[in-house]
């Protein structure tokens, strides 16, 4: 479970506008945003930092990000996106971090309908991913015949040098994940343990 909720955290970013990020910064946010919620996961990955390829190759990444959003049980699909903060930029050894907090919301369905009549099956299914996701909203909508996930994610922004373009990695709340993919003064300075 922790490797789904890494992939949802990984995977998600948000509409840009803020004043306080650069206008590049910006544009990367809002075509990373577009790919993602159109599962275009071929091309999302151009938007990741390399850093990522410490924890799998780069085809196996793509190929887990297909999984996660459909497979043979279920089917997810992002509603919503949403900035809420960026940071301020720190720096360390001429790479430039910056961290997103953004919102997003959504919604996990079972393909076969006996499951989503099911309500043990509903029930299990709700209490794995509180489990898994232990800081965001998840319930069941009978109404709809959907999971409904919502919350807060961080996202950390890498821009490596004035002449490379931001790139993004997720912060999945799992200590060694996070230090593998984040120096130690970044994981201080942002508090991602």
């Amino acid at each position: 479970m922790k490797k789904l909720s890494y992939l949802f955290i990984i995977l998600l970013v948000s509409k840009a506008g803020f004043s306080q990020a650069d206008p590049s910064l910006n544009r990367r946010l809002k075509e990373y945003t577009r790919l993602t919620m159109g599962g275009n996961f071929e091309e999302l990955i151009e938007y990741m930092h390399p850093r990522l390829y410490t924890l799998a190759p780069r085809e196996e990444l793509i190929e887990s990000f297909k999984n996660t959003y459909e497979n043979e049980v279920m089917k997810i699909k992002i509603e919503k996106i949403e900035n809420r903060s960026i940071s301020n930029p720190f720096k360390l050894e001429g790479v430039q971090y910056r961290k997103v907090d953004y919102y997003m919301l959504m919604y996990a369905s079972f393909k076969d309908e006996g499951m989503t009549s099911d309500s043990a099956t509903n029930n299990m299914m709700v209490s794995i991913l509180r489990k898994g996701l232990p800081d965001k909203e998840i319930s069941y909508d009978a109404s709809s015949k959907r999971i409904v996930i919502k919350g807060m994610y961080v996202l950390i922004a890498i821009k490596d040098n004035p002449q490379t373009p931001w790139l993004f990695l997720g912060d999945d709340g799992n200590n060694e994940t996070v230090k593998k993919l984040f120096p130690q003064e970044v994981i201080e300075h942002f508090k991602l343990q």
